[in-house]
Order: structure tokens, then sequence, then C-alpha cells
């Protein structure tokens, strides 16, 4: 009996970190299957030369990309419910950086202006009407790529990402 009492004891006293350690198991396997999703969702998206951007936006201005300084350009949707987490903080980009992005299936001019002015968004927007995104190889949405000065693009990423990393990115882009 006094043996089961002991086995019983070491057992209780493991239990809260053995369900620790199955916590924290769980949270690597999700990080894997995480990060196999989002590289699968990347594996087309061009890694080397960007290709030169000079088009009209929906607003009939000419953009292109900026030769002093890091350009992030981001493929999104009106229709992607991701993206509708991701613009905002593209918009608040816009102010510091110089932000190209490229409306995806999202219908005319006429739609996209009036989705932009309905959110708020002043970011310039191409609308995707030639297949800018296979070009580039944005298959899934949203796609953010950063493109330093000499037109090389650094980073790639697509899914929901957050200001800072977006502002991260760009000055790594900018200081390296």
């Amino acid at each position: 009996m006094k043996l089961y009492q002991r086995v019983k004891a070491i057992h209780q006293a493991l239990t809260p970190q053995s369900s620790w350690l199955k916590g924290l198991r769980d949270l690597a396997i999700f990080g894997l299957i995480l990060f196999a999703v989002l590289s699968y969702q990347q594996r087309n998206m061009l890694r080397e030369q960007a290709p030169d951007i000079m088009a009209l936006t929906t607003q009939n201005t000419v953009v292109s990309m900026a030769k002093d300084a890091p350009t992030l350009v981001y493929f999104w949707g009106s229709w992607c419910p991701v993206c509708r987490i991701t613009s905002p903080m593209v918009n608040a980009l816009n102010d510091d950086y110089a932000v190209i992005t490229v409306a995806v299936a999202s219908g005319g001019n006429e739609d996209i202006n009036q989705y932009l002015t309905e959110h708020d968004y002043q970011f310039p927007v191409i609308n995707d009407t030639e297949g800018m995104h296979i070009q580039w190889g944005a298959l899934a949405y949203p796609a953010i790529y950063v493109v330093d000065q000499t037109g090389q693009i650094r980073y790639v990423t697509s899914g929901v990402t957050t200001t800072w990393g977006l502002r991260a990115r760009l000055w790594l882009a900018t200081n390296l």
C-alpha cells in the first residue's frame, strides 16, 4: 500500500508539469502547422528582382516604385476577410513609406474607389485587370512584398501581419 501511495504522490506532483508540457507540445505542433501553411501559400511569391511597376491608379494618377527608398507592394481584394484586418495597417504606413497596392478581382475602378472611401483608405490602388498578381506570384491574399531601392525583393509575406512587423521589414530594407 505504501508503494501505491508513493506512486500516487509522485504522479500528482508531476501532473501540473506534464499538463504544462502538453500545452507546450500542442503550441509547438500548432506553430509547425501554421509555418507549413504559410510556406505553402508563399511558394509562388517572387523573391528576386521585382518587376517594375508604372501604372495608373484607380484615381488616374501614375504610380511607380520608389528609387530612393523601399516600397511596400500589397496585393489584396475587397472580398478578402484577412485583407480587412491587414489593410488598415498598410494604410497607416502610407504616410511614412512608399506604398503601392494592387486590388485583385475587386470590381471596376468605381467599385474600388467606393470601397476605399467607405474604409477611409488613403493608399494608391492599381486595379489588377492585366494579371499583375500572377506575374508577382501573389496567389494567396493578402500578399505583401518589401522591395528595396535597387528593385530587389527583400521580404515576402502572406496573411495577417502587424504594423510594427511591416515597419521593421521596411526599416531593415533601408538600413541593411
